[in-house]
């Protein structure tokens, strides 16, 4: 799905989070997934208007390896509140990441019925975006 140019801004879209922190890293490599956090990079990279935002330990370990997704408004880019999925190191959960980046993420509203199955059983709440510095 490409997004067109707004005039003077930015087109919004997606907006993913992911902890890389040691414990979801670790994770990651158990699961099969070491390679998730790149194919999901590169997933970004191919969708127009997509932004992933890379963070150490959020300090949610009891959640897994965590992600934020929400969607990036057009004309200002600023996100909206994020749902925060859990255990996104299994292979299904990384395939849904990378399949909700590249079906363009979440609607304006940003809700758990944008995402794929494998992520909505996953949706550990609703709060506040990923900040973007």
């Amino acid at each position: 799905m490409s997004r067109r140019p707004v005039p003077g801004g930015d087109a919004g879209g997606p907006l993913i989070a992911l902890c890389v922190g040691h414990r979801c890293a670790a994770l990651r490599r158990l699961a099969g997934t070491a390679d998730g956090v790149d194919r999901v990079a590169e997933a970004v990279r191919h969708t127009s208007g997509a932004v992933l935002v890379t963070a150490g330990c959020l300090g949610r370990c009891d959640r897994a390896a965590l992600a934020g997704l929400a969607h990036r408004s057009a004309g200002t880019g600023r996100p909206g509140p994020a749902l925060w999925v859990s255990e996104v190191q299994t292979p299904e959960r990384t395939a849904g990441l990378v399949a909700w980046v590249t079906g363009g993420g979440p609607g304006v509203a940003g809700t758990a019925t944008d995402l794929p199955e494998c992520l909505r059983t996953a949706v550990a709440g609703i709060g506040p975006a990923p900040r973007l510095a």
